[in-house]
């Protein structure tokens, strides 16, 4: 059994549904990625990357932190050519609970790796096979990761933790401000920007409203566990777009999000956060996953 660096032990399990209102990527080269090790027996892996503290109150610690896994020494044999396949291309693993590595593309087949959240995983090929599967590869195994893209998103991105919730960001995003007021993610040269706000209920949390706004679209979302749905707004200002979702995650906690967006497009960066959120409850915590 090969681990991915980061072994996770959870699972998509144990679903509370809330309604609004109702209350409702391991490089295959040296310079790459992930360090796939040896895991005889059962113990866990975890990073420790640098830690930058971000802005809290007293009573919430929080830090963001710019997410990618470790390199180690690998093992070279001169008299044996390896051939190393193609990266296509950047994933990091959003799921809270990671993600299986699996020996063939097929949620039949062994499972020989867990991604953990946060990793960065080489793509070295694609097949749309059984719903849709990336290669990934390291030094040492190569295997298959759903690509559901609730599971992965391209590129690199960061980690935000508290006390109230964490969350991966887009590497380059800066973050301020604390959950009780909201916390904000902004892209260093862009006008757009994500705030996620703890509070005691669904209904102290605003939403989205104002002259000239009206609602485009909704759909419904998963939160580690917590149902809820996103709302998404058209507005009279050019090039100006709102989301928001409203998320009960139980008696005594909620969480809002809430987007301003220059593209409709961009609901796909919105969706990330959503999948990439998790709390410190009972809701979110669960078995090793076995539906990926």
């Amino acid at each position: 059994m090969w681990v991915i660096q980061g072994l996770q032990a959870k699972e998509h399990a144990g679903r509370t549904k809330s309604r609004r209102g109702g209350l409702v990527p391991v490089s295959m080269v040296a310079s790459a990625v992930v360090l796939l090790a040896s895991a005889p027996g059962a113990g866990s892996h975890h990073s420790t990357p640098t830690t930058a503290t971000a802005t809290g109150d007293p009573t919430t610690t929080a830090s963001a932190t710019t997410t990618g896994p470790s390199t180690g020494p690998t093992t070279s044999r001169p008299t044996t050519k390896t051939t190393h396949p193609v990266v296509l291309g950047e994933l990091t693993v959003l799921s809270p609970i990671g993600l299986n590595v699996r020996a063939e593309p097929s949620r039949s087949a062994k499972v020989i790796g867990i991604a953990a959240q946060g990793v960065a995983l080489a793509l070295v090929g694609h097949t749309d096979k059984d719903g849709g599967w990336y290669r990934v590869g390291g030094a040492t195994v190569i295997g298959w990761i759903s690509a559901d893209p609730r599971y992965t998103a391209p590129g690199r991105f960061g980690y935000y933790s508290s006390s109230a919730f964490n969350v991966l960001f887009p590497a380059g995003w800066t973050t301020s401000g604390k959950p009780a007021t909201g916390v904000v993610f902004r892209p260093r040269s862009s006008p757009e920007e994500i705030v996620i706000k703890a509070s005691t209920s669904v209904a102290k949390l605003s939403s989205v409203n104002g002259k000239g706004i009206s609602e485009y679209s909704s759909q419904q979302i998963d939160a580690c566990g917590v149902t809820a749905y996103l709302y998404s707004y058209t507005s009279s200002s050019h090039h100006t777009y709102y989301a928001d979702a409203a998320m009960s995650l139980g008696s005594g906690h909620a969480l809002g999000l809430k987007a301003t967006l220059t593209s409709l497009s961009q609901m796909k960066i919105v969706l990330d956060f959503v999948n990439s959120i998790s709390f410190p409850l009972p809701i979110c915590v669960g078995k090793p996953p076995t539906k990926q």
